[in-house]
């Protein structure tokens, strides 16, 4: 059986296993771009440990996480050809993956985000609605799949909560939100005329992902800010604001919903680093007499 046999069952496997449609395309693109360029027509008693370094270098063309990314779904693809009951040559958990290097945290400060959110047109229907939206996505930390695929219905207005499906797990888990998101929710909400059930709307159907994120391209780009402003970065500056007013690693891997300790720890891990330019400068940088020497080197 050749590699490229499995690519289909492989799929559908996943689907199976309930993996979002976004995982699953992930994988595809990978299958179907840096494997299939590289190991697909070999039989799968013939592949080698060695084969790896192909995989890594035709993934190399899906970017700077491309090679890494491709060696992981080589090493479940393994997994899931051996679970199925066919023998493959080596141990799939003996290919390394790569390491990469590490991005930077990027996040706003709280000044930053008072500029994003006020620069918003909240005249403008568009407008209003990204306010509230973005307001949401910091306060509760969600990610935009799992913010727009709320209904009115589903607002506990009260106790300042609404159970979400988190878009990683698929698990229902409950998120919370501040006064002043409901603030902006609320305004929102009265400025619509539709009977939608939506939380979020477009036209005369619930807001898109690609819909929002276009208008923030268009208005939120020229704000003097050298960040990527998008979707997700308001998600990693409420992880990174909770670390830094003193929350633990459990009550902020709980707010965040994360799937493994680990992406918590990286947020920490962060957080940190940047505390050891201020320790150093309170420590090291402490105003003491400069004294030259008159003697010649």
């Amino acid at each position: 059986m050749k590699i490229k046999d499995t690519f289909k069952d492989y799929l559908a496997y996943l689907e199976a296993r309930g993996l979002s449609s976004k995982t699953v395309q992930e994988h595809k693109r990978l299958l179907y771009g840096s494997l299939d360029h590289s190991i697909s027509e070999y039989d799968i008693n013939d592949l080698r440990m060695t084969d790896v370094a192909k995989v890594m270098a035709a993934g190399a063309a899906h970017g700077g996480y491309g090679p890494q990314r491709s060696v992981v779904v080589l090493r479940r693809l393994l997994k899931y050809i051996r679970e199925s009951g066919t023998p493959i040559p080596f141990d799939w958990h003996e290919l390394e993956v790569p390491k990469v290097p590490q991005k930077p945290n990027e996040y706003l400060t709280p000044d930053e985000l008072e500029r994003v959110l006020g620069s918003l047109d909240i005249t403008d229907k568009a407008g209003l609605r990204t306010r509230a939206l973005l307001e949401v996505l910091y306060a509760t930390g969600m990610r935009i799949a799992e913010a727009i695929s709320l209904n009115k219905a589903d607002i506990d207005w009260e106790n300042k909560e609404a159970m979400v499906k988190n878009a990683k797990t698929k698990d229902i888990e409950k998120i919370y939100f501040t006064d002043r998101c409901l603030y902006w929710l609320k305004r929102y909400a009265d400025s619509r005329k539709d009977d939608l059930p939506s939380l979020f709307v477009s036209g005369r159907g619930r807001l898109l992902s690609v819909t929002s994120r276009n208008y923030i391209r268009t208005h939120l780009q020229n704000l003097g800010i050298r960040k990527h402003i998008k979707h997700h970065l308001f998600r990693k500056t409420f992880a990174t604001h909770l670390i830094q007013g003193g929350a633990d690693i459990t009550a902020v891997g709980d707010l965040c919903r994360h799937r493994s300790p680990r992406t918590t720890l990286r947020y920490y891990a962060a957080v940190n680093k940047e505390r050891s330019k201020d320790i150093h400068q309170q420590i090291m940088g402490k105003k003491e007499p400069i004294i030259e020497s008159n003697r010649k080197i």
